[in-house]
C-alpha cells in the first residue's frame, strides 16, 4: 500500500467517523436517501407543489436556508422556476447518466448559476446552491457543508472543480479500495445504482483532512 494510497484511506475514514458524530446524519450515508430524492425528481418540471413537498422542507433539515424561511424563499423560487426549467433543459437533461467525472462545469453550470439566484445574498451561496443542486442530480454536483468540508471554496464553481481535482489526482487502485470502504460504510452489499460514489467518496476525505481523529 502506497503513502497516497494510505492517506486515502484514512482521510475516508475519519470522514465516516465525523459522519457518525452527527446524530441527524443516516448512518447509511444517505444510500437509502439518494434512492428517494430519484423518485421525487421533478425532471425539470420545477412545480410550486414540487418545491413546497420536497426541496424548501429538505433544504430546511439541511439548514441551507439559514437565515431565510420560506416567504422570502419561496417568491424568489417562483420568480426563478422558469428559468430553472430551461436551465435543466440545457445543462441536466442530456448528461442525466453522467457523473462529476465526465461532465465539466461549462456543460453543467447553468443549474447552479440559476439557482443562485434563489437565495438573497451579496454574491451566491455555494452551500445553498450545492446542497438545491446535490438532491437533484448528485452524482454530478458535489455538496458544500462548510462545517463538515471546511470553507475555501468562495464559489461552487470552485468547490465543483476541486472535487473534480481530488478525483481525478486518485490513481486507480485507490479509487477501487475507496469504493470498497464506501460500500462498506454504507452497510450495505450494494450501493444505491444512483449513489454519488466519487463526490461522496471526496466529500468524506474532505470531512477527514478538515476532522481528523
Amino acid at each position: 500500500m502506497t503513502t497516497a494510497n494510505m492517506t486515502a484511506m484514512r482521510e475516508l475514514a475519519d470522514g465516516v467517523s465525523y459522519w457518525r458524530s452527527r446524530p441527524r446524519w443516516p448512518s447509511d450515508l444517505n444510500n437509502a436517501e439518494y434512492e428517494k430524492w430519484a423518485r421525487d425528481n421533478p425532471n425539470g418540471n420545477f412545480t410550486l407543489d414540487w418545491w413546497q413537498q420536497y426541496q424548501l422542507p429538505r433544504l430546511r433539515e439541511w439548514l441551507a436556508n439559514r437565515p431565510y424561511g420560506g416567504a422570502i424563499l419561496t417568491p424568489r423560487f417562483v420568480e426563478y422556476a422558469t428559468a430553472l426549467n430551461a436551465a435543466w433543459q440545457m445543462a441536466c437533461a442530456p448528461y442525466l447518466d453522467r457523473d462529476i467525472t465526465s461532465v465539466t462545469w461549462e456543460e453543467v453550470m447553468a443549474l447552479p448559476d440559476e439557482v443562485g439566484k434563489i437565495k438573497p445574498t451579496n454574491a451566491p451561496s455555494p452551500t445553498f446552491t450545492s446542497k438545491f443542486c446535490h438532491f437533484l442530480l448528485p452524482k454530478i454536483f458535489p455538496v458544500v457543508d462548510t462545517e463538515a468540508v471546511g470553507g475555501g471554496w468562495p464559489t461552487y464553481q470552485a468547490y465543483f472543480r476541486y472535487v473534480q481535482y481530488e478525483w481525478n489526482t486518485t490513481d486507480l487502485s485507490t479509487r477501487t479500495d475507496l469504493i470498497t470502504a464506501l460500500t462498506e460504510a454504507t452497510g450495505s452489499t450494494q450501493l444505491y445504482s444512483g449513489y454519488p460514489v466519487a463526490t461522496k467518496i471526496v466529500e468524506l476525505r474532505l470531512i477527514g483532512r478538515n476532522h481528523p481523529r
